[in-house]
C-alpha cells in the first residue's frame, strides 16, 4: 500500500519510482503564499534587467553580476528551502552542493522550444551526478510547452551522442541524437504551480514552445552530491562552446552536510562589480 503524506518526505514507493523512471513529483507542495512571493520576485528581476530576454535567465541567485544580470539572494533562499533539501537528501544523500539556478520564462506565443537533451552533456562534474529540481511558477498544461521525459532513459548512466543544431528558436543547441530514444515514449510533466519535479542528470527530456496566451515560467535548481567534484577548469573548457553558461566561474554553495571531494568554494564569490 502506497504511503500518503503531506510532509516533505518521500515514501519508499516514491524513491523506487524515482530510480525506475528517472523523476518524481512528491506529494508535498510549496505553499501558495511562497509561490506568490516567487512570482513577485520574478517580476522584480525582469524589471531590474530590462535588456535580458526572459526565455532563459541564468543564475538569478548570484548577486555579483558575473552572469550579466542583477540577481538576488531571494532565489538562493527559494532554492534551499529546508523541505526541498529534505527531499533532495533522500535522493542524493545528506551532503549537498548547489551549483546553479535558471529561470525559464516561456513567454506566451514566442516561448522557445528546448530540444531533446541530457543535462549532463554540459556539466563539469566528476563523477557526474546532479539532481534537478524543477519548480513551476505557473501551472503547466499540455498546451503551454510542458517538459517531457523519456522514462528510464537515465538507467544506463550513459551520456548519449548529441549533435549541434543551429537556430535562435531553441533554448539550447546541443540535441540528443534520435537513434537513442523513441520520441513517442515521452511523458509530459503536467503539474500545478507549487508542485516540484525532481529528475536525474542522465534523463533525456525536452519541451515544445509555448503557443498559448499565458506565460509558463519555471525556476530550476541544480544540486550535486558533495561526494562529486565540480571541475572549474573543465568548466572553462566546456564554456568555450557555451560562453553564456559561466561554467568556469560558477560559485558553489554547500547547503547541507560537508564537502567530501575537495570542491572549491572561493571561485565565483567575488564582491559585486559596481554598475
Amino acid at each position: 500500500m502506497t504511503e500518503t503524506t503531506t510532509k516533505a518526505e518521500l515514501s519508499q514507493d516514491e524513491i523506487r519510482q524515482y530510480h525506475e523512471r528517472g523523476w518524481i513529483v512528491p506529494k508535498w507542495e510549496i505553499p501558495q503564499d511562497l509561490i506568490a512571493r516567487m512570482r513577485q520576485e520574478y517580476e522584480e528581476l525582469l524589471a531590474r534587467n530590462p535588456g535580458v530576454a526572459p526565455d532563459i535567465i541564468m543564475a538569478p541567485h548570484q548577486t555579483n553580476g558575473s552572469m550579466g544580470i542583477q540577481g538576488s539572494k531571494a532565489w538562493l533562499d527559494f532554492a534551499t528551502q529546508p523541505e526541498l533539501m529534505a527531499i533532495a537528501s533522500q535522493l542524493i544523500g545528506p551532503d549537498i552542493i548547489l551549483w546553479g539556478t535558471t529561470l525559464f520564462g516561456k513567454p506566451p506565443h514566442n516561448g522557445k522550444e528546448t530540444p531533446w537533451h541530457q543535462d549532463g552533456e554540459y556539466y563539469p562534474i566528476r563523477p557526474l551526478e546532479t539532481l534537478t529540481m524543477w519548480i513551476p511558477l505557473d501551472d503547466v498544461t499540455a498546451e503551454n510547452g510542458p517538459m517531457t521525459f523519456i522514462p528510464g532513459s537515465h538507467r544506463d548512466r550513459v551520456l548519449y551522442s548529441h549533435s549541434w543544431k543551429d537556430g535562435n528558436d531553441k533554448t539550447i543547441n546541443l540535441v540528443t541524437d534520435s537513434q537513442h530514444f523513441d520520441e513517442a515514449d515521452g511523458v509530459p510533466l503536467i503539474i500545478r504551480a507549487g508542485q516540484v519535479s525532481f529528475h536525474d542528470v542522465y534523463m533525456i527530456h525536452g519541451s515544445h514552445a509555448n503557443r498559448t496566451d499565458k506565460r509558463r515560467a519555471a525556476f530550476i535548481v541544480r544540486l550535486m552530491p558533495a561526494t562529486s567534484r565540480y571541475d572549474h577548469a573543465l568548466g572553462a573548457e566546456i564554456g568555450k562552446n557555451h560562453p553564456k553558461q559561466g561554467y568556469g566561474t560558477r560559485p558553489l554553495f554547500l547547503v547541507s552536510g560537508q564537502d567530501r571531494a575537495g570542491n572549491n568554494f572561493e571561485i565565483g564569490h567575488e564582491p559585486a562589480v559596481p554598475a
